[in-house]
């Protein structure tokens, strides 16, 4: 396999975690409840869309290397509560994460401003990983750094 061919398919993973995300955060758009729902329908919805758009510009660049995107999501992850929506968010943006990061082992293949796009993408999905990991709570703060008796950092 040549290099443009490992590239354009590292690039249908990449397209088919962001078609992945279209669907998983379409449906957690609609299926979120409760008081949750005013604050994280428009974040899934937002969310939804960004990926969609995502899809469309990496479909569009393995077209123009000669490739055919794919129409095959990953896997789609559903829950049923507004915790377990965030769960699979994260999950879904650090296996995005990683298959961008695929396609930058193999970029020099295309051309310097294919390898930005690329570069790009994975400092997108970067901060979303980043800021799912807040909302699901993983971020943990080192307890010296809070002055407790304000509640905030010191």
């Amino acid at each position: 396999m040549s290099s443009k061919e490992e590239l354009i398919k590292r690039l249908n993973t990449a397209m088919a975690w962001e078609l992945a995300g279209v669907i998983q955060y379409m449906q957690a758009a609609v299926m979120v409840t409760g008081y949750e729902r005013e604050i994280f329908r428009e974040f899934f919805h937002e969310s939804s869309e960004e990926a969609r758009d995502h899809a469309e510009a990496v479909g569009e660049k393995i077209a123009v290397l000669g490739g055919v995107p794919t129409v095959e999501p990953a896997t789609i992850r559903q829950a049923a509560d507004i915790q377990g929506m965030l769960e699979a968010a994260l999950a879904l943006e650090i296996d995005a994460l990683k298959a961008w990061e695929a396609c930058h082992e193999v970029a020099e293949a295309a051309n310097p401003g294919t390898m930005f796009w690329i570069e790009e993408h994975i400092a997108e999905e970067q901060e979303h990983v980043d800021h799912l990991r807040k909302l699901t709570g993983k971020v943990k703060f080192a307890a010296g750094d809070i002055d407790k008796s304000k509640g905030t950092t010191a």
